[in-house]
């Protein structure tokens, strides 16, 4: 068990990690956090910046001397990506990103002058991220890296696993029962007229043949299915149940379905040659490493009833396990396992030693030398101070008041406006002719309630016609654009709508109306807290560009500016 986490927690990683950086990481049994400024990042107007171009280099700007690359903008409209529709991003002046990146860069070097840099949080999540980015690459060079899936191997796979069988199935209640029609099969008697005999009343009218693809069927059923030839019968013990099936047909895996579920094979044989070759390096790292354990030891923990506590056992120094790279010893070990765990000794120190010796393979590899980890790792540093800057010198300024709350309701109750409500009769109808013909009824004067119990086709039609109160976005689309030019009693038009034909009179229609501010005190104070981070954040990034200096590559930023006109 424990020797998947590592093949499945990194697959699992790896379909989420298309970009350089991640904004949340899980791996390793833990959740981190990307701490990403998302909702506080503004357009700030460019000022204070040179333009001043160097030769021989790509940088799109200096703060105070440090680049801010292509890459790292790069980077920067990823992130924005996710958060901002930049589907025509060639139609944007990407310079207000740059300045965005300015801004972070000035934060960060503030951060860094205020030694947020050396606190232990910020180096322990980065130890942790070159750990993780490191263990991507090993899995990357030592599992995937290895294996391949042939077309050969998958077209087999589709030939054996895509076989059809007709079937005949009964099953039965014991033994006994599966024996007994065993035996009227035996006597002559038809499978047809035996099944309805021992169907469920729900089952009985449905007892014909069954076509099923080998791949849907449990081993057990498999295995006893590929041993009868059309025609025999044979009786099927599966998880604690009796069948008994006869085997009318098979077919071949049809040539012509091939090609749709290539790609779903390939993805198949892959997991399992993954899982496979995963399992073979756990073993690999563990005759490598000459991981010894204390069988004796390893049996003789025990939490529950045992001659020592829990506490007992934590101040124990013996060794547990070594290894040419590691140790445990019997209180560390005590003290991962959980108050209540289901699991047992072994499949604890299992799961802990995979863990741990792809841990220490991946960070001897030394990925963390290679320039692009170390950028990476800067970036996710930078991401660090960001949060670090916010949560330490921003966050503490913000103070809100009962009265600033109430304040900003008074001057913002538009924003906390319930939706306006209305009340319709509708009368739905089949064909535009019906349709016409019931808005000329209407036109001269008929009921549109009787109309609407005799001619519509909808759930309301009871009602004549009238259904539940609705704000705008829960009517109709064409009825939106239509509903407020009626007057209270008046008919609209024929609507057309997915192949039907809607006829509305508008009964009662209620004005929009404020929420009271204790319904929406928590927004309130939210939208507060907001403007007055603004405030101080952008105070901030005004004092900091005044005191920095900022160039720009003009000619560098037109270039890359041309690569989203492309």
């Amino acid at each position: 068990m424990a020797r998947l986490v590592y093949s499945v927690a990194i697959g699992s990683y790896l379909k989420k990690a298309e970009m350089n950086m991640k904004s949340i990481l899980t791996i390793r049994g833990g959740t981190v956090s990307l701490f990403y400024l998302c909702s506080v990042f503004c357009v700030l107007i460019v000022s204070g910046c040179a333009s001043v171009p160097r030769e021989g280099t790509d940088a799109l700007a200096w703060v105070d001397g440090e680049p801010v690359t292509r890459e790292d903008l790069g980077y920067s409209l990823q992130i924005a990506h996710r958060r901002e529709d930049l589907s025509h991003a060639k139609e944007f002046d990407i310079s207000q990103y740059l300045q965005r990146l300015i801004d972070d860069r000035l934060i960060v070097q503030e951060a860094r002058r205020m030694g947020m840099e050396d606190s232990p949080d910020i180096q322990k999540k980065v130890q942790e991220y070159v750990l993780r980015e490191s263990v991507v690459r090993l899995y990357n060079e030592d599992i995937v890296g290895k294996i391949s899936v042939s077309g050969e191997e998958v077209a087999d796979y589709y030939r054996e696993n895509y076989e059809r069988f007709t079937l005949n199935v009964i099953e039965a209640g014991n033994e006994d029962e599966a024996g007994e029609v065993m035996r009227k099969l035996q006597s002559g008697v038809g499978f047809d007229k035996i099944a309805p005999e021992y169907a469920s009343d729900s089952e009985r009218g449905n007892t014909k043949e069954l076509v099923v693809k080998r791949k849907t069927l449990r081993p057990t059923i498999q295995e006893a299915i590929s041993g009868l030839k059309p025609g025999e019968t044979s009786v099927i013990k599966d998880q604690g149940k009796y069948y008994i099936i006869k085997l009318v047909d098979r077919q071949a895996a049809p040539d012509e379905e091939f090609a749709s579920v290539r790609d779903s094979i390939e993805g198949i044989l892959k997991d399992q040659k993954i899982k496979k070759r995963s399992d073979e390096y756990l073993v690999e790292l563990r005759e490598k490493s000459e991981v010894k354990i204390d069988q004796e030891l390893l049996a003789s923990i025990t939490l529950e009833g045992g001659d020592k506590t829990r506490e007992e056992w934590l101040d124990d120094k013996r060794l547990l396990v070594q290894a040419n790279n590691m140790t445990l010893t019997a209180g560390d070990f005590v003290a991962m396992i959980p108050e209540k765990s289901l699991k047992s000794n072994k499949e604890i120190l299992d799961a802990w030693l995979d863990i741990r010796m792809v841990d220490l393979e991946a960070l001897s590899r030394r990925y963390d030398l290679n320039t692009d980890l170390n950028d990476m790792v800067q970036r996710y540093k930078n991401e660090l101070l960001k949060a670090a800057f916010t949560r330490e010198v921003i966050t503490p300024q913000i103070k809100i008041t009962e009265r600033d709350a109430e304040d900003y309701y008074q001057g913002h109750q538009n924003e906390y406006a319930k939706p306006g409500r209305y009340k319709i009769q509708q009368i739905t109808l089949k064909s535009q002719e019906d349709a016409l013909e019931v808005l000329n009824s209407l036109s001269g004067g008929a009921n549109f309630s009787w109309l609407a119990k005799t001619k519509s086709k909808d759930s309301y039609a009871s009602a004549g016609g009238v259904s539940d109160w609705k704000t705008i976005a829960q009517l109709p689309e064409p009825v939106r654009d239509h509903i407020d030019n009626l007057k209270q009693g008046e008919i609209s038009p024929v609507f057309q709508i997915e192949g039907e034909y809607l006829i509305v009179r508008l009964m009662e229609k209620s004005g929009f109306e404020v929420e009271e501010f204790s319904n929406v005190k928590g927004m309130v104070y939210n939208a507060v807290y907001k403007e007055k981070f603004f405030e101080i954040y952008n105070a901030y990034i005004d004092k900091l560009r005044n005191e920095a200096r900022i160039e720009l590559n003009d000619q560098a930023i037109r270039a890359y500016e041309e690569t989203f006109k492309k």
